[in-house]
């Protein structure tokens, strides 16, 4: 259990932030142990060709030796987010721009006590260690989170949104509901479920709230002081990214509404931009915006921006015609 305790200063400092790398970083962790995370099976069948070109071409090893699926992960390979949505870049500079001493204590603190294949401990030794994990995490992302990144972004930011109007709600409490067991907050202390045993005080610093679609079902923290604090969860919604189908509905709702916007207010269980319910149904975004302007102004959506676009959600209305619909069938 990792508990950190709050001060009026620290709730004021929190921030959700959305991490390109990260995802590349738990992606490949995925590659490391792929059996240990079968709900992600599905997508490593959709990327077994290109995991297999990339294991041709370079040697992951060095990344993958990091990346134990229990024990230390070093803290410099996930610096934290300076803006809402990083650019791969700018964080990947980060990860090479990590101190040689300081990258070398947490190698050495995350290969302890394991077996590693003499190559890869003398290229984790290297004076340009850092660099060297950097390339490969380019690489991960640039050939197997990049071509994908909308899609994945688009859920991302929705768990903000959703996340955000939990806030707004009902403060941290509300915030954590439903990630309990593994978080809970009891007063000022956020407790979550961790192997390791510590009490960080936050003294000022807030947190770091990052949602992921490859976390799923753990939580992760990072601790690394002085730099924010960070809690890593799994992102609402990521079924949807892995090629479930949307749900369809065929029954009351879609008599008195008709069956696209009976769909959409089905898609909007998390909210969504137009470009992202016009990919999912398999319409034009034009076609979306014109059922979306007639269920808001049906009382059943509301819209709000985020960033650059215009996201889109239920109202209480709209839950409620959902939930009766349900209870109808």
């Amino acid at each position: 259990m990792v508990t950190f305790i709050f001060t009026t200063d620290d709730l004021l400092n929190c921030r959700f932030a959305i991490s390109p790398v990260g995802e590349a970083m738990l992606a490949a962790r995925v590659l490391a142990r792929p059996a240990s995370y079968p709900h992600r099976l599905g997508w490593l069948k959709a990327q077994a060709p290109t995991i297999a070109e990339l294991a041709k071409e370079q040697d992951l090893r060095p990344l993958l030796a990091l990346l134990p699926q229990h024990g230390y992960t070093p803290d410099f390979l996930s610096p934290p987010p300076a803006s809402p949505l990083a650019g791969p870049d700018e964080e990947l500079e980060q990860i090479r721009a990590t101190p040689k001493g300081h990258a070398r204590r947490e190698i050495e603190r995350s290969l302890a006590d394991r077996d590693v294949d003499r190559d890869v401990l003398r290229a984790l030794r290297r004076p340009d260690a850092p660099g060297l994990v950097a390339d490969l995490l380019e690489l991960v992302w640039k050939r197997l989170i990049e071509p994908t990144w909308q899609p994945l972004r688009e859920l991302l930011e929705r768990d903000v949104a959703y996340r955000g109007r939990r806030l707004a709600e009902g403060g941290l409490t509300r915030l954590f509901d439903d990630l309990a067991p593994h978080v809970t907050l009891r007063g000022r202390r956020l407790r979550v479920q961790q192997r390791t045993e510590a009490v960080v005080s936050l003294d000022g610093a807030g947190m770091v709230f990052s949602p992921s679609a490859f976390l799923w079902p753990q939580v992760a923290t990072r601790v690394d002081l002085p730099s924010p604090p960070t809690l890593l969860y799994p992102a609402r919604g990521a079924g949807l990214l892995w090629g479930e189908e949307p749900t369809r509905d065929g029954g009351a709702t879609s008599r008195l509404i008709g069956s696209t916007r009976s769909s959409i207010l089905r898609e909007l269980a998390e909210p969504a931009s137009t470009t992202a319910l016009a990919r999912r149904l398999g319409r034009s975004p034009g076609n979306i915006g014109d059922h979306l302007a007639i269920l808001r102004a049906s009382g059943l959506i509301a819209r709000s921006r985020v960033g650059r676009e215009v996201i889109y959600a239920r109202t209480p209305l709209g839950h409620a015609l959902l939930a009766g619909s349900s209870s109808e069938a």
